[in-house]
């Protein structure tokens, strides 16, 4: 069963700084202010055994930082929510300061060829700890994460990560 990873454009001055409830309403006060403020940039359909190898090789070759893969899952503006608070569901989301540094990142490493020598590294490494990766699926993920935030570094916003299952 496919799921839906849509990444969304917002300006990260919508989000309050601090919120009340438990930390699943507060996730969903998070999902109400994206989808009434921020605009639907990219939608990746991917089930997670197909997602998780594919983002996770996009996060190596662009800079090994584990934050792509990171702050696509629980990573919340204004660290309103806990990042290993129990919530229902999955919020990523990446700070508009962190959009230029990954973006330039991303841009450099686009045309990385995962079947180099080194690319095959990577791939062997993130099947080890991932499982399978589908090349196609990486193209996707890689693609629409490289849009979503050239266009996100362009117009100065944020980027959010809804996942429906």
């Amino acid at each position: 069963m496919s799921g839906l990873i849509h990444l969304y454009l917002i300006d990260e001055a919508v989000f309050p700084k601090t919120l009340t409830g438990s930390s699943q309403q507060k996730y969903q006060q998070l999902i109400d202010i994206t989808l009434s403020n921020g605009i639907r940039w990219q939608t990746v359909e991917l089930n997670m055994r197909g997602f998780i190898p594919a983002i996770s090789m996009w996060d190596k070759v662009a800079g090994n930082s584990q934050l792509i893969e990171a702050c696509s899952f629980h990573y919340f503006p204004n660290h309103l929510i806990a990042p290993d608070a129990e919530i229902n569901g999955s919020f990523g989301f990446f700070p508009s300061e962190m959009i230029t540094d990954l973006g330039d990142v991303m841009e450099e490493n686009l045309d990385f060829d995962i079947n180099s020598y080194d690319g095959k590294q990577l791939v062997k490494y993130v099947e080890q700890n991932e499982g399978d990766l589908d090349p196609d699926a990486y193209e996707i993920v890689r693609n629409a994460y490289y849009r979503t935030f050239r266009d996100a570094k362009e117009q100065d916003k944020s980027i959010v990560i809804l996942m429906e299952e």
